[in-house]
């Protein structure tokens, strides 16, 4: 699947700039003005009443000529007025300074300063400083609506910094650093401009060395003869992939570390950039409008509240003004976690912690009578591949009963809703986890048709960044520890996906089904664009910690561990992909089981796990994945009853 690059609505347009000539025509004409003006003014103070001859022509074409050299030397006419800051205004002072230091020397060989007042002097200086100065700072005062930023100084203690991005966004991040209570962050020595075309110029004081090309150049001008560290900034706090990894490779080859710029004050105005940046598509922001009309006013239970994807569905929903949320987890600590975040949360909904594990069918029930939950959200399973290869019974009896039990409840105490959170490890599963993933897929669409009131529904997720278990903190351990990073094979591929986009799937998907847009027991997955190769992706995280991968952090391959695979998909060869009402969600069709066929099957299942025979329980589930299958489809040959 691919996904078009979606157009961006909040970047501002870039603005045509003034000439720098005609910046330059300006101060020069400036510079020529006061010195005539000072002259004049000086002698309307004489007896005489006005200058002897052609003093002031003549001081004012040779200070003219002067000017014409030394403000392009200096580069004052290269800064943009709107984005005015105290380097700029130092800057045209030491012009000012330097042009008449150069001009009287100058003039007095060929003169001698006959006839000429050396106190006109005390006069063009600030005359000429206020010509040039005053309309850069009303220009960038009238853009800003904060003249107290413009006078903020750096911090000498501050690392040195290149900031990449659209223009308009690096001046605002450059002002709001100067706003900030403890002083700038970072002392920016360059700016790379996204479009290129300001190159040579300034804003607020810091050179535009060029278009993103020019990073590296501009790494190595900001490092200058220091050994201190550099830091690469992106000043769009929603970067486009393409440009992260350019900073990325830049970062490795510099020894420089990448910080992204994000809108806010404080600590979290700056903030690292994270493996969700390294996608091959920018994240989607599905809308919120189905998940609020989902869960306004209604009781929310979620289940495995305290884990990384329920935890994610929990802050969301509490966004979406629930009269209640019941929160159950089956481990204390994570659910100690999620009520302490809930306790600081501002206006935080009622919420009730549940200890409760969903395999405890009388417990279950006990929570379902008490809380009469309106919408159910299946976060809680046990997900990792390698250890329920060890572990299938356990696999079974929680991803599959504990479904089915959270399930009847539901339907029992007649829930509006209830969503299935499974992964693209059920698709041809190979692992005991992916198919107690299928499972649970095929006995929802079974379930659904006798389930009345209740609307069913269930969501494929690839792989979710930063979630516990997966392979992005491993990678982040690995580095910080100083590598080697442990790739399982060169070639592995995966579907990435955001935790908030995760949520945002489950949220909609439940309000389709429960909207009667979608139908009864329908199966959702979102868009994710290309698969993202594992070892690309390790390479990357390596450059964002200003390290080269094989020089400073080796790659090791490990070769793929029990139930993996090479590469994952979202769906069957034999699913259809449709639209959903909401872009970027699809809706996937495949084929159903009725009830009364899946339940023999499931019998022998249940006998199993709890007589924890594992090797049963890998048949039964290959059993009952083949149910899932159409005539003519091949079967798993027995690969997951063989542990393979």
């Amino acid at each position: 699947m691919t996904i078009a690059p979606q157009p961006s609505n909040d970047r501002p347009s870039h603005r045509r700039s003034v000439s720098p000539l005609l910046v330059l025509g300006y101060d020069i004409l400036a510079g020529a003005a006061s010195m005539y003006a000072s002259i004049t003014l000086r002698y309307l103070l004489h007896p005489a009443g006005e200058p002897p001859g052609a003093v002031e022509w003549m001081a004012t074409g040779l200070f003219t000529a002067v000017c014409i050299v030394i403000f392009p030397i200096l580069g004052v006419n290269r800064a943009l007025w709107r984005y005015t800051a105290i380097n700029d205004v130092v800057r045209v002072i030491q012009a000012v300074l330097l042009a008449h230091l150069v001009f009287l020397p100058i003039f007095f060989i060929i003169t001698r300063l006959a006839d000429f007042p050396r106190s006109s002097l005390i006069i063009s200086i600030p005359l000429m400083a206020a010509a040039l100065i005053v309309p850069r700072i009303a220009s960038a005062a009238w853009r800003s609506g904060d003249l107290k930023s413009l006078f903020r100084t750096e911090s000498r203690d501050a690392p040195f910094a290149v900031l990449i991005g659209e223009g308009e966004r690096i001046a605002e991040v450059l002002r709001e650093q100067y706003r900030r209570a403890g002083g700038p962050v970072f002392r920016f020595r360059a700016v790379i401009e996204s479009s290129g075309e300001m190159a040579g110029r300034a804003l607020l004081g810091v050179p535009v060395i060029g278009g993103p090309q020019d990073l590296e150049r501009a790494v190595r001008l900001a490092r200058g003869r220091g050994e201190g560290p550099v830091r690469i900034v992106l000043a769009d706090p929603d970067p486009e992939a393409d440009l992260v990894n350019l900073c990325a490779r830049v970062a490795g080859r510099t020894g420089a570390s990448l910080t992204r710029a994000r809108r806010g004050q404080g600590a979290s105005a700056f903030t690292q950039v994270e493996a969700a940046d390294l996608l091959s598509r920018p994240p989607r922001r599905l809308a919120r409008g189905g998940a609020r009309r989902l869960l306004a006013g209604k009781r929310i239970l979620v289940t495995g509240a305290g884990g990384t994807i329920g935890g994610e569905l929990v802050r969301q929903a509490a966004r979406c003004a629930p009269a209640e949320l019941i929160l159950l987890d089956a481990a204390e600590s994570h659910l100690y976690e999620i009520d302490m975040e809930m306790r600081r949360l501002e206006a935080a909904p009622h919420w009730s912690p549940v200890l409760c594990d969903i395999r405890d069918e009388a417990a279950l029930r006990d929570v379902f009578e008490r809380h009469r939950p309106e919408v159910v959200l299946h976060a809680a399973a046990l997900k990792h591949v390698p250890l329920m290869e060890v572990n299938a019974s356990e696999a079974a009896r929680t991803n599959v009963f504990g479904t089915i039990a959270v399930i009847e409840q539901a339907i029992e105490a007649g829930a509006e809703a209830f969503v299935l959170i499974s992964t693209d490890k059920a698709v041809d599963p190979t692992s005991v986890m992916g198919a107690t993933k299928r499972v649970a897929e095929i006995f929802v669409g079974a379930r659904a048709a006798e389930a009345g009131s209740t609307r069913l529904s269930a969501v494929r997720f690839g792989n979710v960044l930063a979630s516990t278990g997966s392979v992005v903190p491993l990678f982040e351990r690995q580095i910080e520890s100083g590598g080697p990073v442990t790739v399982t094979h060169p070639e592995t591929t995966r579907y990435f996906m955001t935790v908030n986009e995760a949520a945002s799937l489950v949220l909609e998907a439940g309000a389709q089904c429960a909207s009667g847009a979608s139908a009864q027991g329908s199966l959702f997955v979102l868009d994710m664009g290309e698969p993202v190769p594992i070892a690309r992706l390790a390479r990357q995280l390596i450059r964002l910690r200003g390290k080269e991968p094989g020089r400073d952090i080796a790659l090791e391959y490990t070769g793929l561990r029990p139930g993996e695979k090479l590469h994952e998909s979202l769906t069957y060869g034999f699913e259809r992909l449709d639209a959903s009402p909401t872009e970027g969600v699809l809706s996937v069709t495949g084929r159903s089981v009725p009830l009364e066929v899946l339940a023999g099957q499931l019998e022998a299942l249940r006998l199993a796990a709890h007589a924890r025979d594992d090797a049963a329980v890998r048949a039964a589930l290959e059993s009952i994945v083949a149910l899932g299958l159409p005539d003519g489809v091949a079967t798993l040959g027995g690969r997951l009853s063989a542990g393979e």
